[in-house]
């Protein structure tokens, strides 16, 4: 990985870029935590309201209608963010998340079968509060780190934050299963920690008011017009960037096909009786992928360039193909898939996200990166809620066959992107 931290005899410069490294370090420090005790409770809402209702397609809709409304916020939020100071963005939000869920293991703990349905529905509510701050977060976290890190250091950079994400999956996935299978309510308060932990290191961050301002990063960095004109703007950079939109449809259809295959799996190993922590380290295969799917971006992307998306169409058709024919009954194979999901998934990620910050202006990257996450976010609410549809009505194996044939549009999605024969250097930064 390549160093944030100046080279040796660069003269004044160095103790402002040596600023810049240590901010870019916390700043990684701060959201890897903060995720960690998101994917522990990533693991565990599904199962929370499974272990409440006994019902995938009750799961099903939870996760939907939790994630669902933090859609209709994203946009706003990344013209908004644009024009904000994204370290005191990321500290507010930090801090509402650690409240909303607290407010999750409050309610868990006044678990009582008359109490199901108002249990239920505070969990779904405090997902809501704490899904729309996450969205701030991540923009702005992502707005700090364009900000900090120079142009030629963006891969290197975004291979680190892509590979501590991948990295905290793997962690967090299994311990929030060790810790639902101990008390239901235990990976929620280890998600508490995690973030008063983020915001502690915000606080840090934010006292060094001169690494922010020599990052270029203030709250005054865009005029003031409206609202609609911003967002429009970023729309409109994403319409004449053909390879930026073909690229997110892609991906998200990829997310949709994967959530859906989880709660597939969740319904599954649920009904098998597969312990907890058995189930959180299957889901913890894709952190695996994702790991080496990171360290292995700059040289692969650099060899296949266009042809990666078709070779990540292929893999996902034959992974899937293969589950149908095991009835997903075969627990190892699972992990496998999800480790090759987790790896193309990485890889589809640090290309994308190089291509836009080293395309779209300062300015301008929190909108554009607002509605990648969008079309993400769309799909992580979907997918869960078709997952629950598919094994309630088709039980397992027809529910992958279906999966499986979902994949074929990734091939089309590729050979179209392929065809327009946009360089990814045509496109001027905007």
């Amino acid at each position: 990985m390549t160093t944030l931290a100046p080279a040796p005899g660069s003269g004044e410069k160095s103790a402002p870029r040596t600023r810049r490294d240590q901010t870019f370090h916390w700043l990684l420090s701060a959201s890897s935590v903060s995720m960690l005790g998101s994917h522990m409770t990533a693991i565990a809402y599904p199962m929370v309201v499974l272990l409440l209702t006994d019902s995938p397609l009750v799961a099903g809709w939870a996760a939907f209608a939790a994630i669902a409304p933090s859609i209709l916020v994203y946009m706003p939020a990344g013209a908004l963010i644009d024009r904000w100071d994204p370290g005191r963005v990321m500290l507010i939000s930090e801090l509402g998340r650690g409240g909303a869920i607290a407010i999750v293991a409050c309610a868990i703990a006044l678990r009582k079968p008359y109490l199901t349905p108002l249990i239920v529905t505070a969990i779904i509510i405090a997902a809501i509060i704490e899904g729309i701050l996450e969205v701030a977060s991540t923009l702005a976290q992502r707005r700090y780190v364009g900000a900090l890190v120079e142009r030629k250091q963006i891969p290197s950079a975004l291979a680190r934050l892509e590979g501590g994400t991948h990295a905290v999956l793997v962690a967090g996935r299994p311990l929030g299963g060790l810790l639902f299978g101990i008390e239901p309510i235990f990976p929620f308060l280890a998600d508490v920690c995690t973030f008063i932990y983020s915001a502690g290191v915000l606080i840090g961050i934010r006292k060094n008011r001169r690494a922010v301002e020599k990052a270029g990063i203030g709250s005054s960095l865009l005029p003031r017009p409206r609202l609609r004109s911003d967002i429009r703007r970023g729309l409109g950079w994403l319409r004449r960037d053909q390879f930026a939109w073909m690229t997110m449809v892609a991906f998200s259809t990829g997310t949709l096909i994967f959530q859906a295959l989880i709660m597939v799996f969740l319904a599954d190993a649920r009904a098998q009786r597969l312990p907890a922590l058995g189930i959180g380290m299957v889901l913890a295969a894709s952190g695996v992928g994702g790991i080496f799917g990171s360290a292995a971006a700059s040289r692969l992307l650099k060899r296949v360039g266009y042809s990666w998306i078709k070779i990540q169409a292929v893999t996902w058709i034959v992974g899937f193909a293969a589950l149908a024919a095991s009835a997903g009954r075969h627990f190892f194979l699972m992990a496998v898939v999800m480790a090759i999901l987790g790896l193309t998934g990485a890889l589809g990620n640090i290309e994308l996200n190089v291509y836009l910050m080293q395309n779209v202006r300062q300015g301008m990257l929190a909108r554009v990166t607002s509605v990648n996450r969008l079309a993400v976010l769309s799909a992580c609410a979907v997918g869960p809620a078709l997952g629950g549809i598919l094994v309630q009505e088709l039980r397992v194996q027809n529910a992958l066959i279906v999966l499986a044939v979902m994949t074929i549009p990734l091939v089309v999605l590729s050979l179209i992107r392929s065809a327009t024969g946009v360089s990814r250097n045509q496109v001027a930064t905007r």
